[in-house]
């Protein structure tokens, strides 16, 4: 899958005005605003990445919190996500950037936020891998990385991800995709890609890159969420992993 697909998806204005609607009319979930206020200390720096047009970071600003950078690979979804800001008046600073190669100091965020499944929409495994080791660097000691995914091994896919399987044994599956798990299919404003990972998978990548895990729960385990929400988006898994306070050099 070439990140350049995932890309124009993301900037095609038909996608940009529903993540704006989404920004706007539903707002932070329960579980995110529970997991947020449990794991982030209020006066933590924190950058989002995947932003898209600000849904998250206006609902962290929203709840108290001050120093907020909010970034997404897509640009028009950064733009988006700025007008939003200034028109309810959040002094949250919105870029373009890509989190697998962020270039941006090491250890000057207290939290990192990348919501809504956005890390397992960068292609290719090593691109992921490289993002959670980014992401670990910009991290001060004790910073914490809270993320969410699907979940490869939940009851309810157990169908669908056998007959997957079977066509990755056989070597019928999608020529687009890189590797098991990976996911695209056709939206109503193209074609949307996704990787759903294992558990294992995330735990190995986050113990690569130094983390300690501090949760990892469904968010139906979290709290219950409004129809809207649930229209939104279907069950994830939250993930918060954590910088150890010394880390071998």
């Amino acid at each position: 899958m070439n990140p350049e697909t995932v890309r124009n998806y993301f900037d095609n204005p038909r996608v940009v005005a529903d993540y704006a609607a989404a920004a706007e009319g539903v707002g932070l979930w329960n579980s995110e605003r529970k997991v947020f206020e449990e794991f982030i200390p209020r006066g933590a720096r924190i950058i989002e990445f995947g932003c898209g047009a600000g849904r998250i970071a206006l609902g962290l600003w929203e709840l108290g919190y001050r120093d907020i950078a909010a970034t997404d690979f897509a640009p028009n979804m950064a733009e988006a996500a700025k007008k939003i800001f200034a028109r309810r008046g959040a002094k949250i600073r919105a870029f373009a950037l890509d989190a697998s190669d962020p270039n941006l100091p090491e250890e000057s965020f207290g939290a990192a936020v990348f919501g809504f499944n956005g890390l397992m929409q960068i292609p290719k495994s090593e691109r992921r891998r490289r993002a959670i080791r980014a992401i670990f660097g910009i991290l001060k000691p004790g910073g914490v990385f809270v993320f969410t995914t699907h979940d490869r091994g939940a009851k309810r896919n157990a169908a669908y991800w056998l007959s997957e399987k079977k066509q990755w044994e056989t070597g019928s599956q999608q020529p687009v995709l890189d590797e098991f798990g990976d996911i695209f299919y056709e939206g109503a404003h193209g074609g949307i890609y996704i990787h759903s990972p294992s558990r294992g998978e995330v735990e190995r990548a986050l113990a690569e890159a130094g983390f300690e895990i501090l949760l990892s729960k469904n968010r139906s385990e979290i709290s219950p969420e409004p129809p809207a929400v649930e229209e939104f988006s279907d069950d994830c898994v939250f993930w918060c992993a954590r910088k150890p306070e010394f880390t071998k050099k």
